[in-house]
């Protein structure tokens, strides 16, 4: 197997340790850093990959939806998890849908749409054991990436193939500080196929949770990438199309439906949206806030913005922000209540529950925005994101899919958990 070193744009490397002296004769440094090379897929593999298998047991536990009495859980880049929740207190694993590259999700009526790297995928999921690609819209989701920074499903047209992961290991370099080395590198290595990233094998719209980048509203499904918002017209909903993009701000993380409006967190602002023209919604309103993650969720005129610190957020405040957006040209901050590091969010008539990462998960009474209390900190629940719904909180947390009856705030009763393979 041949392979060759160069550098590439920073969307494709990660970052590297540099040290080293100089005497008078000669100046020498030493670099450590660590080589990529990528793992490709060939696009036939891809392409076939995408169906439904038996279930799997969950590893890694990603952004939920539900839909009816079914539950869908993203196994984060490998696909997603059907689940009937017809009974919360005992849900059963239904199938699997193997989608490479997938993170996100939404659902009309028999159709799931999820992206696949960088392209949109239609499911007709009318069967959940025996769901079929209906669709296939390339090129029009952002890719993905790693943790590392590097890009996930690069197509390379020249060996009609795409990346779908990497391997990695360290090295060492010495040379002369006169010489200019570039500062990340990058095995192109073009043979180095694998196949042992796969995966383990009505009408109306769902819900998803506040950390959702996709979402349906008024026939239209929506996407968020790290800039732009785009819409899709599902009046064919076997069958998207395309209706446009826009330029909303940078560093967009989140996207959420109410009423005629959608509201759009991203890292140091929220935007609000009209949908008067689904195929063109139109900016009504910026509110910008220091740097920090900023999932939101919105409840008649009131809309409840959580803010955290965290290393891919740059942030310095954790905090819970409450505006009345009842003039969705002018909202204004009602209330800021101190948090522990609050991620997703959710909203049922007055009652609100925050998810606080490592520090739990927590209940609170807010009928009133300026008198939010806490009624119970659940502890041991490593929490991402939730959804209230009939009467239930379904919860993704790193150790286990949490649901949770809240008539009673201050007792919440667990229903059911489903555990996570590799819970930390």
């Amino acid at each position: 197997m041949r392979t060759s070193m160069f550098a590439i744009p920073i969307a494709l490397l990660a970052v590297v340790m540099t040290f080293g002296g100089c005497v008078k004769e000669k100046c020498n440094r030493t670099v450590q850093t660590k080589i990529f090379t990528p793992i490709w897929m060939s696009m036939e593999e891809y392409y076939a990959s995408a169906m439904s298998t038996a279930p799997v047991e969950i590893e890694q536990a990603g952004k939920i939806y539900v839909k009816d009495q079914y539950l869908f859980v993203n196994e984060v880049l490998k696909g997603i998890h059907v689940i009937d929740n017809s009974d919360p207190a005992a849900p059963k694993p239904v199938s699997f849908i193997n989608i490479l590259g997938n993170i996100d999700m939404a659902v009309k009526g028999n159709y799931l749409y999820a992206d696949s790297y960088s392209d949109l995928l239609v499911f007709n999921i009318s069967n959940p054991l025996d769901v079929r690609v209906e669709k296939r819209i390339p090129g029009v989701i952002n890719y993905p990436t790693t943790t590392e920074g590097l890009v996930l499903g690069y197509h390379y047209a020249q060996q009609d193939s795409l990346i779908v992961g990497y391997t990695s290991r360290d090295t060492t370099y010495n040379y002369d500080c006169a010489q200019t080395w570039p500062e990340m590198m990058f095995d192109a290595s073009a043979q180095s196929f694998a196949s042992a990233l796969k995966s383990n094998s009505g009408g109306g719209t769902g819900k998803g949770g506040s950390m959702a980048r996709f979402t349906i509203a008024k026939d239209h499904l929506y996407t968020v990438n790290y800039s732009q918002l785009k819409a899709f017209d599902l009046g064919n909903s076997a069958d998207p199309a395309f209706k446009g993009e826009q330029q909303i701000g940078w560093a967009i993380e989140t996207i959420f439906p109410y009423g005629e409006y959608l509201f759009i967190g991203s890292s140091n602002a929220m935007y609000i949206y009209d949908i008067d023209n689904p195929a063109a919604p139109a900016k009504r309103s910026t509110v910008t806030h220091f740097t920090a993650c900023d999932p939101v969720v919105v409840e008649g005129t009131t809309a409840y913005v959580t803010l955290r610190t965290g290393t891919t957020c740059a942030g310095t405040f954790n905090e819970l922000q409450v505006f009345n957006v009842a003039d969705v040209d002018n909202p204004v901050k009602l209330a800021t209540y101190q948090m522990k590091n609050p991620h997703g969010l959710g909203i049922d008539n007055g009652k609100l529950f925050i998810c606080e990462g490592v520090h739990g998960l927590r209940f609170l009474d807010a009928p009133d925005p300026l008198k939010i209390k806490t009624t119970k900190l659940v502890e041991g629940v490593n929490a991402y994101d939730v959804i209230p719904y009939n009467q239930g909180l379904i919860v993704s947390a790193v150790n286990g899919i949490y649901q949770y009856d809240y008539k009673n705030m201050s007792n919440p009763v667990l229903l059911s958990k489903i555990n996570v393979k590799n819970a930390e």
